[in-house]
């Protein structure tokens, strides 16, 4: 169950993240921190990502 909850927020912090990023590009006038949000979250989800497979691999491997 920990895996999927790991999973589920991994690709929560990247769609919020495309969406910050997206709306700060869109957005005319928009403040630098939408987009520093944006990134951050991006940063988050592939992280996340890349560690929930990890984790699913090696629970596999035992």
């Amino acid at each position: 169950m920990s895996l999927l909850i790991k999973q589920i927020s991994s690709a929560f912090f990247l769609l919020i993240g495309l969406i910050a990023t997206l709306s700060w590009y869109e957005w005319k006038d928009s403040p630098f921190w939408v987009l520093f949000v944006g990134i951050s979250c991006i940063l988050a989800g592939v992280v996340g990502a890349v560690l929930t497979i990890l984790q699913s691999a090696e629970e596999y491997d035992s």
